[in-house]
């Protein structure tokens, strides 16, 4: 395929696209609206579907030098404060899994990416750069760019990769509406010191506190020197304080010791029925955002990534309508789980605590098989 690739949007979809076609030989140029490559959010669950990728890409030790490998998930019953389950992970997770499960700090995982690609070569990186149109030519693909600083320029490639998330604009060339629907849910993010949060709360864990309307969770980022905390709940609440007002001691203590929570609202959109037009095709939020109750919106770009990078690297006559027969059930999937484990983990009254006897009664290895269909998935290329 003639000419380089363009990719929109420089966010973990985009720049692992990006050192995906290094490694294989491909150039690229990203084109990043944003006058700076600064993560939003704070902790990313790098599960093993999206972890082994990233080995495969050499960043195995950059991760181990950033990231903690947590030994188990524990459940809570957010009212009583009471331990539902707890699932071991740890090494069992790479044993079944091929890879660790590891949570890490986004902007950590963000500045290796860029040291691989840095390194790699291949990739030319233009911040301040709004994209204002796209369109095929007889050769590959034509974008239109605004510049921060003044003027703008088109800019021709083989092909244009839109990973320019939940807002994107390349939606618009694929044809497919680039709006979005509420989810009456809000986000509200927190890092703290470790230090700062109460005994309850393991920092060798990734725990999740599950209350009517609401749930917490809470693991390590920085090598377990800080505490990534989110709560999810109902987005007409003042914050985090009166959606956990009656929950155990430990929760409403370690949202008290929150000094900043950043509010995030919660988007997502039902399956669309394609990820690509032409030579024009979608990776991670911009094709198929979703609710963050499977922890799987880093996970699903970078499976994105990997697979589109392979197939464009591969030469094939149709590698984008390869690629979308490749993903569009898995990501449909995948949004729909979440939308479903939302609900569940927000029930309340008799469904909460049937919900609640269910958890304690299942065994781990059941319980573990149930995830399977996520952290197992490997590219069949």
């Amino acid at each position: 395929m003639e000419g380089p690739a363009l990719i929109a949007g420089g966010g973990i979809a985009g720049l692992t696209l990006a050192l995906a076609l290094a490694r294989r030989g491909r150039p690229s140029r990203l084109f990043e609206r944003a006058p700076a490559l600064e993560a939003t959010g704070a902790g990313v669950q790098l599960s093993p579907n999206a972890g082994r990728i990233l080995e495969a890409l050499g960043l195995g030790p950059a991760l181990d030098a950033i990231a903690t490998r947590p030994e188990a998930v524990s459940i809570v019953d957010a009212p009583s404060g009471r331990r539902l389950k707890r699932i071991t992970f740890g090494a069992l997770a790479e044993r079944r899994w091929g890879a660790p499960y590891r949570v890490l700090h986004r902007a950590d995982l963000q500045a290796a990416l860029l040291e691989a690609i840095a390194a790699a070569g291949a990739v030319e990186i233009t911040l301040g750069a709004e994209l204002r149109d796209m369109r095929e030519t007889a050769d590959g693909v034509a974008i239109d760019i605004a510049h921060a600083t003044g003027g703008g320029e088109t800019v021709e490639g083989g092909w244009l990769a839109g990973a320019d998330g939940l807002r994107s604009v390349v939606r618009r060339a694929v044809k497919l509406p680039t709006s979005v629907g509420g989810s009456a849910l809000k986000a509200w993010r927190a890092v703290l010191p470790a230090s700062a949060l109460p005994t309850a709360f393991d920092m060798a864990e990734v725990t999740l506190w599950l209350g009517p309307g609401a749930h917490l969770v809470v693991y390590p980022v920085r090598k377990g020197r800080e505490a990534n905390v989110v709560v999810i709940g109902d987005d007409r609440a003042a914050g985090p304080a009166e959606l956990a007002a009656s929950w155990a001691a430990p929760a409403r203590e370690l949202i008290a010791a929150g000094p900043a929570w950043t509010p995030w609202p919660l988007h997502d959109r039902p399956p669309d029925a394609r990820m690509h037009r032409g030579r024009i095709a979608l990776v991670g939020d911009a094709s198929h955002a979703a609710l963050p109750a499977l922890a799987q919106g880093a996970g699903f770009a970078i499976e994105d990534a990997a697979v589109l990078a392979r197939l464009v690297a591969s030469d094939i006559a149709d590698p984008f309508a390869a690629y979308q027969s490749a993903r569009l059930m898995r990501v449909a999937r995948m949004q729909t789980q979440a939308r479903k484990q939302m609900r569940i983990d927000h029930l309340s009254g008799l469904a909460a605590m049937a919900r609640n006897a269910a958890l304690a009664a299942a065994p781990e290895a059941a319980l573990r098989r149930g995830l399977d269909w996520i952290y197992g998935w490997r590219d069949q290329g």
